[in-house]
């Protein structure tokens, strides 16, 4: 009979010979496939529940194999979208979900762009087809469950670089670059600046908005809306030409008169008083500017063709300015 060291001794041997098997099992791809199967771990999916998904899709061989090699991590995985292939081994794919080497998507939101470029940019980033943001960005509950009072998310985007992994709702993912914009109008003095200008969000950030599209130049902003402010106090017509183009979709191409002529919600020669809602994502600048105009009594600019305008207080004098720089060109 076996002394009982040597009982012991077996036993070890064998634990060491499994364990050294499912090492070298852990160590070897399940076969040579290299095709992309993207996998997606939500947040709060366990281990087991990702070893069983992986072991269906024939990505690993053993799922308890898996599990096992996830302490090694302490049995902490990252969630996000990972894309695996059968030629990697157990030990490669626990290793790349422990580190979080998951598929990132970028998104960037640029100030002037409108709900329409901003749509392109998600489609080409793979976040969302074009069509399905769009559908989102419309939706009224979803609005309304940000406190948007408005037609679509149209300025409400705030700009800048965000970056995405599956594992985020994408309905959450769009709501915090909105919460981003809805943040800065929690600011007591912004508050107290619009209640001053008897302005509510959606006017600050609509103004804001042709303010962005008017001028790029940010010295120029405060004139610009200051031109808007005394209009609207004299009860004039905005006469925004970027609105116009707004409402006819004719994006990219000059003005036209038939332009002018097209009654929309965002023809501000037809219509006093602001547009619908925003027509692009302002910058802070230009949010700024709208709700700080300057001290000025000017009620028209005209572009001088270098990015900047000459601003006038009558309609003589602005008509000068537009011989002056406009006689080159043309309104179909």
């Amino acid at each position: 009979m076996l002394a009982a060291r040597d009982k012991k001794t077996i036993v070890i041997a064998i634990i060491i010979f499994i364990f050294s098997q499912g090492l070298i099992f852990a160590c070897i791809p399940r076969d040579n496939d290299r095709s992309i199967r993207p996998v997606v771990v939500k947040q709060g999916t366990g281990v087991a529940e990702i070893a069983n998904a992986l072991k269906k899709e024939g990505i690993i061989r053993s799922s308890a194999l898996f599990m096992i090699g996830s302490l090694m991590y302490r049995g902490h995985l990252i969630a996000g979208e990972y894309e695996l292939t059968r030629d990697m081994s157990t030990f490669e794919i626990i290793r790349k979900m422990g580190q979080g080497k998951r598929k990132i998507y970028v998104l960037k939101i640029i100030e002037g762009n409108n709900i329409y470029t901003i749509a392109e940019s998600v489609g080409r980033s793979g976040i969302m087809t074009r069509e399905e943001f769009l559908e989102l960005s419309t939706d009224k509950k979803y609005l309304e469950s940000m406190g948007i009072e408005a037609d679509s998310m149209e300025g409400y985007l705030s700009s800048n670089t965000y970056y995405y992994s599956k594992e985020i709702d994408r309905e959450k993912f769009l709501k915090k670059i909105a919460l981003r914009t809805l943040k800065l109008f929690s600011n007591e003095d912004i508050r107290r600046k619009m209640a001053s200008l008897g302005m509510n969000t959606h006017q600050t950030l609509t103004l804001a908005s042709m303010i962005e599209k008017e001028s790029g130049a940010k010295d120029e902003k405060p004139l610009v809306s200051a031109v808007f402010h005394n209009r609207i106090l004299k009860g004039m017509s905005l006469d925004c030409d970027p609105t116009v183009i707004y409402g006819t979709k004719g994006f990219g191409s000059p003005i036209r008169k038939i332009d002018l002529a097209t009654r929309t919600p965002y023809n501000t020669y037809m219509l006093k008083g602001y547009p619908r809602g925003p027509i692009c994502t302002p910058s802070k600048d230009s949010i700024m500017a709208a709700l700080n105009p300057a001290p000025v009594d000017y009620l028209y600019f005209v572009s001088k063709n270098d990015g900047t305008h000459v601003f006038s207080r009558d309609m003589a004098e602005h008509n000068r300015y537009v011989e002056m720089y406009q006689r080159n060109r043309t309104t179909q």
